[in-house]
């Protein structure tokens, strides 16, 4: 390619096929449609199994107690097990991710997280148990962070904030998928005698929570890499190919008719061989340089906010629903009727009878509203991520954590059972505030460095929920009021951080957007 044809690109490059385009232009004549879709679809699907197994805990663990002889600090180290190995293992998949490809990492990850889970139905006490879904965290930090990445890559520059909205708010089906199977299959009453264990329905529920990492797997399998993966390799012909198949695919013509004929130089490219640990540091150590370092600060801050309230205080709401709903306590707020409890009920998920009689039933009551409530969010986070062009996903991103902060701290205040399911059910729109954080992560950074930044700021998200599970398990008996209070105040000031974020309106350069801050 001759330094000639790295050129102004002007709106007639389609003609001139002596001219080298840039992947955004490319990507903008290949244009969208169900080639584009059907894949993002597919990337969705892993992002719901990362949702579906750690939320799952919240009806696998009651069900499992008395099978499995797990103690209550045994039931709240594994509710928080998935973040662990996510948080212990985000840096390393991060590199995987921008060195080895982001689909074959997807694959092997997915894939590797889905048979440890299915693995762990059929071990018979706590030790083993433990041991396979801690294995199956380890590789469950890649489809958690990766298809955030990958999205933003599949689709042009313009559809890229609309899609990964779209995309994560879809991501709040997870949360619907939960009780749903749950209600469908821990009622049952079945037990195979497998010699030294019985297999009851959890086991089952176990295992069609895992099966989606494998069918995510599978589906990617026939699917494209990304394309500015391939052209940051180097790949120059594989990626104008890939280009020429998406254009054939929504554009119903050939791909011979692809006008852009040559790609820019990524001059990013690095062609010789290096070590494992120089690669590492190549990888990582701009992110925590100037002009980066201000933006994985702020990320990974409203990262830490988002997830430790979606994922560490939800994992409690629905025995939370289930104890005060079946209070008797007449105009008393939620936290009243919690401390009014029995004390050997008393939250989280406590029963001091365990060694006299097992008790692990599960009220339906709470699968149906819990399905409820989480469909309807879904249902809104769509509506509203569909015009993000429209709000701006600044606006959207402040708008979400000030209104669920603010819902958390009025559960204290409201004694009505409806307005608490509400506000406490509302939790899953929290999904809607990671969608803009990302696509920020996908504009902010180059793409070598992508999926390392996108990985680390949601470690530091795991991280967060880490801490709020175990924060909301000891809080919530000692100090109820104050665990409300923290979390939604928690939400509010990420809420305050993001006015730090650039304007989603303008069209801004990469240059630009590195220096407002």
């Amino acid at each position: 390619m001759n330094g000639n044809q790295v050129g102004t690109l002007s709106e007639v490059v389609e003609k001139k096929n002596d001219n080298a385009s840039s992947l955004d232009h490319a990507m903008h004549v290949a244009g969208i449609g169900w080639y584009n879709i059907k894949y993002c679809l597919v990337l969705a699907l892993f992002l719901i199994a990362a949702i579906v197994e750690p939320i799952g805990y919240s009806y696998i663990l009651p069900a499992s107690k008395c099978d499995l002889n797990i103690t209550d600090a045994q039931r709240g180290f594994l509710a928080s097990v998935p973040y662990i190995g996510i948080v212990l293992t985000s840096f390393p998949w991060g590199y995987l991710v921008d060195t080895r490809g982001r689909k074959k990492s997807l694959i092997l990850g997915s894939l590797a997280a889905g048979m440890f889970i299915m693995l762990s139905a059929f071990m018979p006490n706590f030790i083993s148990f433990a041991a396979c879904k801690f294995l199956s965290a380890l590789c469950t930090a890649c489809p958690a962070a990766a298809p955030y990445t990958f999205i933003g890559e599949l689709v042009p520059l313009k559809y890229r904030d609309v899609t990964l909205s779209v995309t994560n708010a879809m991501q709040i089906l997870g949360s619907v998928i939960v009780p749903l199977f749950a209600w469908a299959v821990l009622p049952l009453d079945f037990r195979v005698d497998f010699g030294a264990y019985d297999f009851r329905p959890w086991r089952l529920l176990t295992m069609m929570y895992g099966f989606l990492f494998i069918l995510a797997a599978l589906l990617l399998l026939c699917g494209p890499e990304s394309p500015k993966y391939l052209l940051s390799q180097g790949r120059y012909d594989e990626t104008l190919e890939l280009l020429k198949i998406i254009y054939s695919k929504n554009k119903k013509k050939s791909p011979d008719e692809f006008p852009i004929k040559s790609l820019k130089i990524d001059e990013t490219v690095q062609k010789e061989k290096i070590r494992f640990l120089t690669s590492l540091k190549v990888q990582t150590l701009p992110l925590f340089k100037p002009p980066y370092i201000k933006w994985m600060i702020l990320n990974s801050s409203i990262f830490f906010g988002i997830l430790a309230t979606a994922n560490g205080l939800y994992i409690w709401v629905p025995d939370i629903i289930n104890r005060v709903l079946t209070g008797d306590s007449e105009g008393a707020t939620a936290c009243e009727i919690i401390h009014l409890g029995v004390p050997a009920a008393r939250l989280p998920l406590t029963t001091g009878d365990d060694i006299v009689e097992c008790d692990d039933s599960l009220d339906t009551t709470t699968f149906l509203i819990n399905f409820v409530a989480n469909l309807t969010c879904a249902v809104i986070a769509i509506v509203v991520s569909s015009t993000v062009k429209i709000i701006g996903k600044k606006n959207l991103l402040i708008s979400v954590l000030l209104i669920i902060g603010l819902f958390c701290a009025l559960v204290n205040v409201v004694t009505q059972d409806i307005l608490f399911v509400i506000f406490l059910s509302a939790m899953p729109v929290l999904a809607l505030a990671i969608g803009p954080v990302n696509a920020y992560a996908v504009e902010i950074f180059p793409t070598h460095l992508r999926g390392m930044a996108v990985s680390l700021s949601m470690m530091m998200g795991r991280i967060g929920s880490v801490i709020g599970a175990n924060i909301a398990g000891i809080m919530l008996n000692a100090a109820c009021e104050v665990t409300f209070y923290f979390f939604g105040g928690l939400l509010m000031f990420c809420g305050l951080m993001s006015f730090l974020m650039p304007s989603s309106k303008a069209k801004q350069t990469k240059e630009v957007l590195m220096t407002k801050l």
